[in-house]
């Protein structure tokens, strides 16, 4: 579903997913329960291009909360949406993300705001966030943290 991903310097990771012909519904643009699923994609791919390169692997971490503002619809002109992620809080066993979905415009069509939990599979339960993973979220926060002052002042 990915047609390509980066992790920018800023701190926002930023990727393109295909939009398929099944995504949309009878009223012409894509279905409101897609835009969960671009959203997923994107985090997929997230954690492998942050964790990856320090032998993460796949972290063990499910969703706890999905909040979503639909501002918009991705018509069928789009062929591709963009999503963007920027880590928005660290905590001890959880971090929050917000995502934006654009249209191939580059319009914002919707955000959401996740809380991920660090999850331990045995025992069905939250854990502490490893160092190691803290340590990559955080530098990801504060390079977002600063890129958005900057572009405020």
């Amino acid at each position: 579903m990915s047609t390509g991903d980066e992790a920018t310097d800023n701190g926002v990771f930023r990727c393109t997913l295909q939009v398929r012909w099944a995504d949309f519904d009878q009223f012409g643009h894509v279905n409101n329960v897609k835009y969960i699923e671009y959203a997923q994609e994107a985090r997929i791919l997230f954690s492998r291009s942050r964790f990856s390169p320090f032998g993460l692997g796949n972290l063990a971490q499910v969703v706890r909360r999905t909040e979503i503002d639909h501002l918009r619809p991705v018509l069928r002109d789009s062929a591709t949406v963009d999503v963007e992620i920027e880590v928005v809080h660290v905590g001890t066993s959880s971090y929050q993300l917000r995502q934006t979905i654009l249209d191939a415009a580059g319009d914002v069509c919707c955000t959401l705001h996740v809380v991920m939990v660090a999850y331990d599979v045995a025992s069905s339960s939250s854990v502490e966030i490893p160092a190691t993973v803290r340590n990559v979220l955080e530098a990801a926060r504060q390079r977002a943290a600063i890129t958005e002052k900057e572009s405020a002042g």
